[in-house]
């Protein structure tokens, strides 16, 4: 489960934050409040704090949000390591498994 609250820091600055396990099933929640289908009036940041597990499909959302100069606050160093992997590898989005 992930709660995401929004909260305007100023008129400019629009903090999102989440608490829980961020999965592939709340990315279309998340992206939406980040303001990705559109709004690019604010600058976004989102605050990851009291996240407690991010799956792959997370992760991705969240290097790809990091490129796009999404402002990624508080974010556990084990996120952190993984999404600096990912981008040294040159990964740009999840590739299906073959098997």
């Amino acid at each position: 489960m992930l709660k995401i609250t929004q909260e305007n820091e100023n008129p400019e600055i629009v903090r999102v934050s989440l608490s829980g396990h961020f999965t592939s099933e709340y990315v279309p929640e998340v992206e939406k409040a980040v303001g990705q289908n559109g709004n690019g009036s604010k600058t976004h940041a989102l605050d990851l704090m009291n996240v407690t597990f991010v799956d792959r499909s997370a992760m991705e959302f969240l290097r790809v949000a990091q490129s796009r100069k999404i402002k990624l606050c508080h974010l556990p160093s084990w996120v952190k390591r993984w999404i600096e992997q990912e981008a040294g590898n040159g990964a740009t989005s999840i590739k299906p498994r073959q098997e």
